[in-house]
């Protein structure tokens, strides 16, 4: 009887463990320090500043210099090649691939590519997040296949699930920060 009590005891406690870290995990992380500057960026593009602060959030957990294994940088995981399209388009001249860890220089980018990509997308949010995660021609291809259905319905039916994934959390996040 002792036995089945103790075993019992762990299997609750695993299970209440299990419960808390998918509930921690669900959170998006404070990000109070980066809030002023985030909401200065996306100001100026024009933006939501609950969804650039999740989108940072979602892809580097606000720590400037992160980098990924394919290469993207920063707080907002941009890759070198998108960066330099959009510092052309912002006609900043001094840019170069090491200022993606540049706080201000990484949101200023990052701001401009998801404004672009909300512009290109008619302001909706979950095709241009997909595209920000999976490129703007992958989401076109899966408007194509699913044009009877809400952009987010589209990307949860066609998209990678990566992408289903990356896009509800930014979704989950922003809509977190919000209440906050």
């Amino acid at each position: 009887m002792r036995a089945a009590l103790v075993i019992l005891a762990v299997v609750v406690a695993i299970a209440l463990g299990a419960w808390f870290g998918k509930r921690r995990a669900s959170q998006p992380p404070a990000l109070d320090a980066l809030r002023p500057t985030v909401a200065e960026a996306a100001r100026e593009a024009g933006l939501d500043p609950h969804l650039v602060l999740a989108v940072v959030a979602a892809e580097s957990s606000g720590r400037p210099r992160a980098q990924s294994k394919a290469g993207a940088r920063g707080l907002m995981q941009l890759m070198p090649a998108t960066a330099a399209e959009q510092a052309r388009k912002l006609g900043m001249r001094d840019y170069d691939e090491e200022r993606l860890f540049d706080i201000d220089v990484n949101l200023k980018l990052g701001c401009g590519y998801l404004a672009y990509l909300l512009e290109r997308f008619d302001g909706a949010e979950p095709f241009a997040l997909a595209a920000y995660n999976a490129g703007p021609t992958r989401v076109n291809r899966w408007r194509e296949a699913a044009p009877d259905v809400s952009p987010l319905d589209v990307i949860l039916r066609e998209g990678f699930d990566e992408t289903r994934t990356y896009v509800t959390r930014v979704l989950r996040y922003r809509d977190a920060y919000r209440d906050r």
